[in-house]
């Protein structure tokens, strides 16, 4: 499936593996894509979330804009940021089958700092699921985390999404430039010369297949 410019969907859920689909963050089980993404990555659900904050900005040129002109090709948009603080604890009121649930009490705290070091180390992009939002190609920027309990632990996450593009390719004529000198004026001009080749009858295709 083709990639629009600035998209930030993710296709790296085709896997049956969760590990092979990437890393996933679950900020909200309320939202409707929350118990898919838990299925299919390898996802962590935070047992309560204080606080998400979403930044959107854009950059517009300080200098004057033709009138007549179509001022959108003077702003260009920024990388989304995103902010969370969760709170994981050794005693889930609630458990939703992500990668701490099958941890015995004493561990999921321990598992989550390392859980958290892994995507960050691997500097890959992974999903966020906030309430009413779903966030692909989001990359960990920022790690803080405070120990409220010897049973909690409160995390402060930072990400910022990353604009995809698609790459495009051209057919270039055969066409050679060369460089030939003039000998009335000294110098040199570029000229185009253009590339021919002798096709065997066997070789030229009319469109047409079969006999």
């Amino acid at each position: 499936m083709a990639t629009s410019i600035n998209s930030t969907s993710n296709t790296n859920s085709s896997s049956t593996s969760k590990s092979d689909n990437g890393f996933a963050i679950i900020a909200s089980t309320y939202n409707g894509v929350a118990d898919g993404t838990i299925s299919s990555f390898y996802a962590i659900c935070f047992d309560a979330v204080t606080d998400t904050g979403v930044r959107r900005n854009a950059d517009i040129t300080s200098y004057a804009v033709e009138d007549g002109v179509e001022v959108s090709d003077h702003v260009q948009i920024r990388n989304n940021q995103l902010t969370l603080t969760g709170v994981i604890s050794e005693s889930p009121v609630k458990r939703y089958g992500s990668i701490l649930d099958s941890l015995a009490n004493g561990g999921r705290v321990k598992a989550a700092i390392q859980y958290l070091d892994k995507i960050f180390d691997a500097r890959q992009p992974i999903r966020v699921v906030t309430e009413h939002k779903s966030f692909d190609n989001i990359v960990l920027t920022g790690i803080s985390y405070n120990y409220k309990t010897e049973d909690a632990m409160s995390v402060d996450l930072t990400f910022e999404q990353v604009r995809m593009v698609n790459s495009a390719t051209a057919n270039v004529s055969n066409i050679a430039a060369k460089t030939v000198s003039t000998k009335n004026r000294g110098g040199t001009v570029k000229t185009q010369k253009k590339s021919t080749q002798q096709l065997s009858p066997a070789s030229v295709s009319n469109g047409n297949t079969g006999a």
